[in-house]
C-alpha cells in the first residue's frame, strides 16, 4: 500500500517534504508495492542526497540466504540501464530478480519525457527537483574470489565514474562511459570462456502496444551471462528507452517484462518497427557473446547495429537472418568489424551486400582469398575488354584493393595464417601488380615514341629490382613497395616522336607510379627512395650509372649498399635482372666498402627522429626490427664472400645459414627467429589497428588501445597475466634478445 506524505516525513525526518511529495507523485503504485517503509526511506534518503557533482548513491543488503539485495539510485540518463547492468554483469553479478523504476516527467513538461533521456547539459541554475531520478534494485549472486565488502567497494570505485560520464550529458562523455562498461563485459566473457553453443539459446518475444501506453516486451529465454546487458544494450542500439523492467530468473530460465518508449518521438505501434526492433534486438544481443573475439569490442558492436540495421530495411532481408545466426559467422564478424578502421571505411561499410554472403562458404572452411596460382589469369580477366588506359589503371587498382581486403580478412579469421602467409600472398600481389602495370605503360609509350634502342641499333632492355620487404618476399600490412629501374642502355626510340632512353624509361617510371594508385598512404605506395641520389636523381638508372653510384668510389652511403642485399628481380628482362643480381653481389659482398661506423652514425639519427617523447617504437626503438634486420644484413655482409648461401635476399633464409655456418648459436638463430616473428605480427597488428603505415608506436600500457592490440594478436587471458600484460612482456623479451645479439657481435655502444 502506498504509504502517506506524513508517514514518510516521520520515517525520513532528514529529508524536506518538498522532496518526498515529488517521490511519491512521480513513482506508480507497482513502485510502492514492491518495497518496505524501511527501503522507501532508504530509496528517498539517497535520491535527495543526488547532485550533479554526486549523481549516484548505490545501496546493498546481504541476505539470510547469501544473495545479495543491490540498488542502484541515480539521475535519469539515455542507456543508463544498460551502462548499470553492464558495470554488474562485468563484475560477476548474476541478476535472479529485479524492478527498475523511473520517476514520471514533472507536470510542467508538455510531453512525454522519455526513459533515460534529459537535455545534452544541465544547466547550474536548473531545479534539481525536476529531474528525473531512477531506482534500479535487482537481487543476485556475486561470483568472485575476494570478499563481498571489497566487491561492494569495487562496485561504488566503478560505478561513480561512469554515471559521472553520463552526468557530462555530451556525447564523447557517453560514448566513453559505453565503451568502458563494454570492456568490463567482455573481460567477464573472456575470463568465462564461454563456447559458442550454449550461450546461443532460442529468445522468444512478444511486444503489447496499447493506445496511450507504454510497449511491452516479454522476453523468454534461457538464462545466460550479461543477458540483461546483451539485452539492454541492444535496446539502446535501437534508439528504444527504457521505462520499467520486471526480472525474473525461476530454475537458468528468465522471464523479464520490459516497458518501452521511442525516443525522440519515434512511436513503438508499427508493426514493421516492431519487428525490426525484434529482429535488431535478438541479432545484437546474440552477437554480444562474442564480443571477446573482437579486438574492439564496442566498435566491433556498433558496426554490427550498422550492418543490420541497413540490412533489415531490405525487402528480401531473410536470406540474410541465417547468416548473422551461425555462430561461426558472428564470430568471425566480430574479429573483423573491430580489427581496422581501414577496413570498414573503405570496405566493409560500403560492400556489406557483397561481402556477408561469402562467409557461406567460408563457414564450411573456405578461405576468403583466391588461390595464388589463379591470380595472374584473375587479372587479366579483370583487364579484358577494358578500351582505355583509364579504364585499366581503375580495373588494376580495384583488383588489387580487392585481393589486398579479402587476404586482410583471411589474416584477421584465421589465427594459424601467421605474417610469413601474409607475406606470400602480399608479396606475390605486388609483383603481378608491378608486372601488369609496367607492361600496360610500356606498351603505351611505345605507341606514342617507339621501341628504346642502343646506339648500334639493338632494342634496350630494363629491369625492375625489389628492394625492402619486397625483396626480402616479406611484404606485411601497408609495406611499401620499393623498387628500381634499370635500364641497360643509352640511345632514343625509334618513333616519330623520338625521345632519349633516359626519358622514356623515366617516363615509365612515372606512368607506373600514376598506375598503381596507392588507397591510403603506405598501404601498397610505390617507393622509390632508394634509387641512386634518392629523391634528387632520376627516377630511372642506366646500368653504367648504377655500377658508378653503387660501385668503389661511388657516392653510395653505406646504407644504401647494405639495402641492396636485398635486391631481387621481379620484372623486365630476365638477364638483366640477373646480371645486376651478380653485380650486387660484387658490390656488396667482394668489394668490404660498407663502413659500419657509418652505419651506426645513421641509425643514431634513426632513433633520434623517430622515438620522440620516449614511446616505445616496434621497428625503431633499440633492439626492434630495424636492429634484427640491420643485424643480419651486416653478418651476411662480413661473411657473404665465402658463405655463398648467405647471398639470399630473404631473412629467414640469412638467418638459417648463418646458424649452419656457425656464425650464431643454435640458441641465437631461434632466438632472433622468434624476435623476427614477434616483430612483424606485432607491426601488421599495429598497422592493421591504426590504418597506417608509419605510426608503430606502442600505446600506453593502460590504455585501451592497448588491450584492443592484444586481442588483435590473439593473446586471451593466461593465469596471472592479462592479454595486455602478456604483450608487453613478449615485447620486451624480444627486443632485449636483439640487443644481446647485437652487443655480442658489434659490440656494447653499437646500439642507440
Amino acid at each position: 500500500m502506498k504509504p502517506t506524505l506524513e508517514e514518510l516525513k516521520t520515517a525520513c525526518p532528514d529529508v524536506s517534504e518538498t522532496f518526498i511529495d515529488k517521490h511519491l507523485k512521480r513513482l506508480d503504485e507497482r513502485y510502492f508495492q514492491s518495497f518496505s517503509n524501511r527501503d522507501l526511506c532508504r530509496h528517498i534518503t539517497g535520491l535527495s542526497g543526488l547532485t550533479t557533482r554526486n549523481p549516484v548513491e548505490v545501496i546493498s543488503h546481504l541476505r539470510r540466504d547469501g544473495t545479495l539485495d543491490c540498488t542502484v539510485l541515480a539521475f535519469d540518463y539515455p542507456s543508463e540501464f544498460s551502462v548499470i547492468t553492464g558495470i554488474l554483469a562485468g563484475m560477476g553479478f548474476s541478476i535472479i530478480s529485479g524492478d527498475v523504476f523511473t520517476y514520471e516527467p514533472v507536470v510542467e513538461e508538455h510531453s512525454r519525457a522519455n526513459r533515460r533521456k534529459r537535455p545534452a547539459r544541465v544547466r547550474a541554475s536548473e531545479d534539481l527537483l525536476k529531474r528525473r531520478r531512477i531506482v534500479d534494485h535487482f537481487t543476485g549472486s556475486v561470483d568472485v574470489s575476494f570478499s563481498l565488502q571489497t566487491w561492494l567497494t569495487q562496485l561504488k570505485e566503478n560505478m561513480i565514474p561512469i554515471i559521472g560520464l553520463l552526468e557530462r550529458g555530451d556525447a564523447e562523455s557517453a560514448e566513453e562511459a559505453k565503451r568502458r562498461v563494454n570492456e568490463m563485459v567482455v573481460q567477464r566473457l573472456t575470463h568465462l570462456n564461454l563456447n559458442s553453443t550454449p550461450v546461443l539459446y532460442p529468445v522468444q518475444m512478444e511486444v503489447e502496444t496499447e493506445e496511450g501506453e507504454n510497449t511491452r516486451l516479454r522476453v523468454v529465454s534461457q538464462d545466460t551471462p550479461a543477458f540483461l546487458y546483451a539485452l539492454s544494450n541492444a535496446l539502446s542500439l535501437q534508439k528504444i528507452s527504457i521505462e520499467h523492467v520486471k526480472i525474473r530468473t525461476i530454475h537458468g530460465r528468465i522471464e523479464d517484462e520490459i516497458e518501452l518508449a521511442g525516443m525522440e518521438g519515434m512511436r513503438l505501434d508499427d508493426p514493421d518497427i516492431l519487428n525490426r526492433v525484434k529482429l535488431s534486438v535478438l541479432l545484437s544481443k546474440q552477437f554480444t557473446y562474442f564480443l571477446d573475439k573482437a579486438p574492439d569490442p564496442f566498435t566491433a558492436l556498433a558496426r554490427f547495429e550498422s550492418l543490420v540495421s541497413d540490412i533489415l530495411r531490405l525487402p528480401d532481408r531473410g536470406q540474410w537472418l541465417g547468416l548473422l545466426t551461425n555462430p561461426r559467422t558472428l564470430k568471425d564478424l566480430a574479429r573483423v568489424l573491430g580489427a581496422s578502421d581501414f577496413l570498414w571505411e573503405d570496405f566493409i561499410r560500403l560492400q556489406y551486400e557483397t561481402l556477408l554472403p561469402m562467409f557461406q562458404p567460408h563457414t564450411e572452411g573456405t578461405l576468403f582469398s583466391k588461390p595464388l596460382e589463379t591470380m595472374p589469369e584473375r587479372l587479366e580477366e579483370t583487364l579484358d575488354g577494358a578500351d582505355s588506359l583509364e579504364e585499366k589503371k581503375k580495373r588494376l587498382n580495384e583488383f588489387k584493393d580487392q585481393e589486398i581486403f579479402l587476404i586482410d580478412l583471411d589474416g584477421i579469421i584465421h589465427p594459424r595464417l601467421d605474417f610469413r602467409w601474409l607475406a606470400q600472398r602480399l608479396t606475390q600481389l605486388a609483383e603481378h601488380i608491378v608486372s601488369t602495370a609496367s607492361r600496360l605503360a610500356y606498351d603505351h609509350l611505345v605507341s606514342k615514341y617507339g621501341q628504346p634502342r642502343t646506339v648500334g641499333g639493338l632494342k634496350s632492355q630494363y629491369a625492375i629490382m625489389a628492394l625492402g620487404k619486397l625483396g626480402g618476399a616479406a611484404l606485411g600490412y601497408a609495406s611499401d613497395i620499393e623498387l628500381l629501374f634499370v635500364y641497360s642502355d643509352n640511345g632514343r626510340t625509334d618513333g616519330k616522336a623520338s625521345i632519349s632512353n633516359a626519358e622514356f624509361f623515366n617516363r615509365l617510371v612515372k606512368e607506373v607510379r600514376q598506375f598503381v594508385r596507392a588507397k591510403r598512404k603506405g598501404i601498397f605506395h610505390l617507393d622509390l627512395r632508394l634509387r641512386p641520389h634518392g629523391d634528387s636523381g632520376p627516377l630511372a638508372c642506366s646500368l653504367e650509372s648504377f655500377c658508378r653510384y653503387y660501385g668503389p668510389g661511388g657516392q653510395a652511403h653505406s646504407y644504401e649498399r647494405l639495402a641492396l642485399t636485398r635486391l631481387r628481380h621481379i620484372d623486365g628482362d630476365t638477364a638483366l635482372g640477373t646480371r645486376l643480381e651478380r653485380l650486387r653481389d660484387e658490390m656488396v659482398y667482394f668489394s668490404g666498402i660498407i663502413t659500419l661506423q657509418d652505419l651506426h652514425d645513421l641509425r643514431e639519427k634513426q632513433f633520434q627522429e623517430k622515438t620522440k617523447g620516449g614511446k616505445l617504437n616496434a621497428k625503431f626503438s633499440p633492439g626492434g626490427l630495424v636492429d634484427l634486420e640491420y643485424g643480419v644484413q651486416i653478418l651476411q655482409v662480413i661473411h657473404g664472400n665465402k658463405i655463398p648461401r648467405l647471398r639470399s635476399p630473404r631473412i629467414q633464409e640469412a638467418l638459417e645459414a648463418l646458424s649452419e655456418a656457425g656464425v650464431l648459436s643454435p640458441y641465437e638463430s631461434e632466438q632472433l627467429i622468434g624476435a623476427y616473428g614477434f616483430l612483424r605480427h606485432l607491426i601488421n597488428g599495429l598497422r592493421m589497428l591504426r590504418g597506417s603505415a608509419e605510426d608503430l608506436f606502442l600505446p600506453a600500457v593502460d590504455a585501451d588501445e592497448y588491450e584492443h592490440l592484444s586481442r588483435r594478436l590473439g593473446y586471451v587471458p593466461d593465469g596471472p597475466l592479462k592479454p595486455a600484460q602478456q604483450l608487453r612482456f613478449d615485447f620486451e623479451t624480444h627486443l632485449a634478445a636483439v640487443r644481446v645479439f647485437w652487443e655480442k657481435h658489434f659490440g656494447r655502444d653499437s646500439l642507440p
